[in-house]
């Protein structure tokens, strides 16, 4: 059947390509579709075609132009068969088309329709109807005087059209979608007054009447300055209404759009599903309760969790809820976790204007709403814990699995979800997958075609499922694995399939310049889930800034934020196959060499700037590498943040010889600021196992202290002790005072605990270690040594403590301390001074003191959020023993308020105390 477009330039679709010709023979078309059926004189068409000026053979011309549009558009018709569309009639001609056949006369037909629609069903009518508009009607011809009057007839009735549907979003309660449309539809007329009147109307349903009466101003400010006009007479009614808050307007324009039957929400699953039946076991076992499944685009992760989810819903009788967060996907930014509530809340009865605005109000509104019930969530494609977080049910009794190709190791830490990690199919289980898809008559007749498939799918579940879908279209798989051996992904083309975008990807790589087309192949081989302009950089130089825009621009790389780029999962798996089809393996060395340089000196430059005290020990940074600088601590600890899952991919590709050096530059940050100790563990057990390898000692000892310090973080302090003890050895017996010491201080450490006043006994047992440790820091004479002694002098500071006549002796050591580290350029070391001084203090009955001492550690910890938590607490107890409960109470709300997001290792303690 074929179909004229206008709504954008004319185009015509049938069964195959049709190519309309040059430019007047397009015209002679759209004039004739402007008509609407009606009969042109082909005078009239002459005249314009050519300007008002026709050559002496313009009818012959339109005559020949006429012919070939009748073949266009009836290429089936015999050849001395009268035609049936593009008819000759009194002297002219008309087109014969049915209403359905082009889209501007369906438009209008359908537009009509809605008049007499219940809102729910225009809604969907006008939206159909709406997205069959690409652009300017008639684009092509917008300059020419025959077409303006059509143009502006349909650009009104585009208008019109989209304030219907902003009408009926408003009637059936869709505030959220309501507002921005409206917004948009204000913004690019300011001068029309409806569109402000949902606008108001829409902010006034959200609770945002202030807005509302803004915007109406707004409008009123326009009409002034550009036509010096008031404002229609409904408009001032609603503004009158707002002020005094007449809802009986509301609620007669805006519907509250609720459900009455639980959501049931969930995508169809997948026919043929096959494995993963130990998968679906450990996730029945999870009962209600957290799980995220985790592994690489492609594998199956949504899969896996739909086809569960479908499996137990009966468990679940108040409704399934579904979200996909697009935290890994081609074009769209990440979910907002305020906007995937409001869709929740609305799929749970709520109507929009009862849905409050900010989201710790959603969460909040949310957890209410499912308190008692028992709900199945499955939230999709997760970005990363935060966006996780506030979508969890505040109590026990719905189940959430969430998907994702982060780990999600927060959710892991803070909210004891269980992990399930999804691989790829082994062969079997792939060519299992084929038989119940195919049947195993077809798969298994050609074994050679099919295990070729097989190998060259790589257990990929999303590819074997396209492989299926194009043997079910007609391909055999001798002819698919011969197209898959051939031409690769390009293979990967199903009419109709939702992920059949490699043909597209490859129409943009062979625009693409020489050098733009490096960096695509060249980037895909950055093994973490993002990439910043400056990591490019310093993979291909300063060109890489414009190289991006140009991949950007194609849609082969996504911003997803300003300065960070992301492939989607299927073209990152197009690019990787590019670059090992076109690049050799040196240049892939030399670019993940390249990226682990660019990792570690930019770490390096963040750890040595905020914690400057600390010496260098990472190999000098290579010329052509430009790792990125920092102007102050906030910044770095930002870019830690932001780089976090980067920098443990890059150590996951680094040359063994570099692990140290990443142990070196990150330790601080994942045992003092963030609270990563689980992978600085495992991070510098890998290196340790290099450094026996190599007998190299002063790493050794580094390295096992580091293992010995991150059990002290996690308060496991039997596992602590013999990686401490390795440590001691190692400085014993290479007469290293900086590994003796920092051994012994953690030993000492452990003994007398961080967050505690410690007992007498505990003080008189690690006392030695105290004094030993100090004495070895002291024979350093440099300001590591320096910050490392006022942290030895916490035990020794307590020993005195207990001693006859030595509190005045312990106050001066942890004044001591405090003041060490202030001149060593150490706030974070300060603040940890002053927490002892508080406890201190509150043991000798000095409440102000030790309220005054903990203000102080809050204020050099800063922003520090999961580093203010211990001096909150302390607030909290010292408040609360003086009888202060308004103060007490402060530092309690901020405490809990930290603890939402924290990272802390020892979590459920600070819970407990705060009751």
């Amino acid at each position: 059947m074929i179909e004229v477009c206008v709504l954008g330039p004319l185009a015509v679709r049938g069964e195959q390509p049709v190519t309309l010709g040059g430019y007047q023979q397009q015209a002679v078309l759209a004039m004739l579709v402007a008509a609407r059926g009606h009969v042109v004189p082909a005078d009239r068409i002459v005249d314009r075609v050519w300007g008002g000026e026709p050559p002496a053979s313009a009818t012959a011309t339109l005559q020949a132009y006429v012919s070939r549009l009748r073949r266009l558009l009836e290429p089936d018709r015999p050849p001395r068969a009268a035609p049936s569309i593009l008819v000759s009639e009194a002297a002219g001609y008309a087109l014969r088309l049915p209403t359905a056949a082009v889209d501007a006369w369906r438009f209008e037909r359908d537009l009509a329709r809605t008049g007499d629609l219940p809102p729910r069903q225009a809604l969907g009518l006008l939206r159909e109807a709406l997205d069959r508009w690409r652009g300017i009607p008639y684009e092509q011809f917008a300059d020419e005087e025959w077409a303006r009057a059509e143009i502006a007839r349909l650009t009104e009735l585009r208008r019109a059209a989209q304030e219907r549907s902003i009408a009926a979003m408003l009637r059936i309660g869709r505030i959220g979608d309501a507002v921005p449309a409206a917004q948009a539809l204000a913004d690019a007329e300011p001068l029309r007054g409806e569109a402000w009147r949902l606008l108001a109307l829409g902010l006034w349903a959200a609770h945002r009447s202030a807005d509302a009466l803004d915007a109406l101003r707004r409008h009123r400010q326009h009409l002034a300055e550009e036509v010096g006009l008031d404002p229609e007479h409904a408009l001032s009614t609603l503004e009158q209404a707002i002020l005094k808050q007449r809802t009986e307007m509301l609620d007669a324009e805006v519907g509250s759009g609720g459900l009455v039957v639980p959501p049931a929400q969930l995508p169809r699953a997948v026919p043929g599903f096959t494995a993963r039946a130990a998968e679906l076991d450990e996730l029945t076992r999870l009962g209600t309760g957290l799980a995220v499944i985790s592994g690489a685009g492609g594998v199956g992760k949504t899969t896996l969790a739909v086809r569960w989810a479908h499996a137990v819903a009966g468990r679940y009788p108040d409704g399934q809820l579904y979200a996909d967060l697009r935290g890994f996907g081609p074009d769209e930014a990440p979910a907002d976790p305020a906007d995937v509530l409001f869709g929740f809340l609305t799929a749970l009865g709520l109507p929009d204007h009862r849905i409050p605005p900010s989201l710790d109000e959603r969460v909040a509104l949310f957890r209410s709403v499912l308190a008692g019930r028992r709900m199945l969530l499955l939230l999709d494609n997760a970005a990363g814990d935060d966006q996780v977080r506030p979508l969890l049910p505040g109590a026990h009794g719905c189940a959430v699995v969430v998907t994702s190709r982060s780990q999600l190791g927060g959710l892991v830490v803070a909210e004891g979800a269980h992990t399930l990690r999804l691989d790829a199919f082994d062969d079997e289980e792939a060519r299992d997958y084929l038989r119940r898809r195919l049947g195993g008559e077809r798969t298994d007749v050609d074994p050679a075609a099919r295990d070729e498939i097989v190998a060259r799918c790589g257990g990929l579940p999303l590819a074997l499922a396209v492989v299926c879908a194009r043997a079910v279209t007609g391909g055999t798989l001798e002819s698919i694995a011969e197209e898959l051996r051939d031409i690769g992904l390009d293979a990967f083309t199903v009419g109709g399939l939702k992920h059949d975008v490699r043909a597209v990807f490859s129409w943009s790589y062979r625009q693409l310049p020489p050098a733009a087309a490096g960096l695509f192949r060249r980037l895909a081989l950055h093994p973490g889930p993002d990439i910043t302009r400056a990591a490019a950089i310093s993979v291909a130089g300063d060109d890489a800034r414009a190289l991006l825009r140009l991949l950007c621009d194609t849609h082969l790389l996504d911003e997803r934020s300003p300065g960070r780029f992301a492939y989607h999962d299927l073209v990152r798996s197009y690019a990787v196959e590019l670059a090992q089809r076109y690049d050799d393996p040196t240049q892939h060395a030399d670019v993940l060499g390249r990226l682990v340089d660019h990792y570690l000196h930019s770490a390096g430059n963040a750890a040595e700037l905020c914690f400057p005290f600390r010496p260098s020990r990472r190999p000098p940074c290579p010329p052509d590498i430009q790792p990125e600088q920092f102007d102050n601590p906030q910044d770095a600890y930002a870019w830690q943040d932001a780089e976090y899952e980067n920098l443990m991919a890059v150590t996951e590709i680094c040359n063994d010889a570099y692990l140290g050096a990443f142990v070196w530059v990150l330790c601080p940050y994942q045992q003092d600021v963030r609270f990563h100790v689980r992978d600085s563990i495992a991070l510098a057990r890998r290196a340790l196992a290099v450094a026996e390898r190599s007998r190299e000692q002063w790493w050794v000892g580094f390295l096992q202290y580091v293992l010995g310090r991150g059990h002290l973080r996690l308060n496991e302090i039997e596992l602590s002790r013999p990686p401490l003890e390795a440590a001691i050895a190692v400085g014993r017996a290479t007469n290293d005072p900086t590994r003796l010491a920092h051994g012994l201080l953690s030993v000492a450490t452990g003994i007398v605990g961080v967050h505690r006043v410690p007992t007498r006994e505990q003080t008189m047992t690690a006392y030695p270690y105290a004094i030993e440790a100090l004495a070895a820091y002291r024979r350093l004479g440099d300001d590591a040594g320096r910050v490392e002694e006022a942290n030895a002098l916490h035990p020794i500071a307590w020993y005195h403590f207990y001693r006859p006549g030595g509190r005045a002796k312990a106050q001066a050591l942890l004044q001591e301390s405090i003041d060490i580290n202030m001149r060593c350029g150490n706030p974070h070391g300060a603040a940890g001074g002053w927490m002892h001084m508080a406890r201190f203090r509150a043991q000798t009955g000095d409440a102000p003191g030790a309220a005054s001492a903990f203000e102080q550690a809050l204020t050099l910890y800063g922003d520090m959020q999961d580093l203010r938590i211990e001096p909150l607490i302390g607030l909290y107890t010292t408040h609360r023993a003086a009888g202060d409960e308004d103060a007490a109470e402060r530092a309690r709300a901020e405490a809990l308020s930290l603890l939402d997001t924290a990272r802390y290792p020892d979590i459920d303690r600070l819970r407990a105390i705060l009751g």
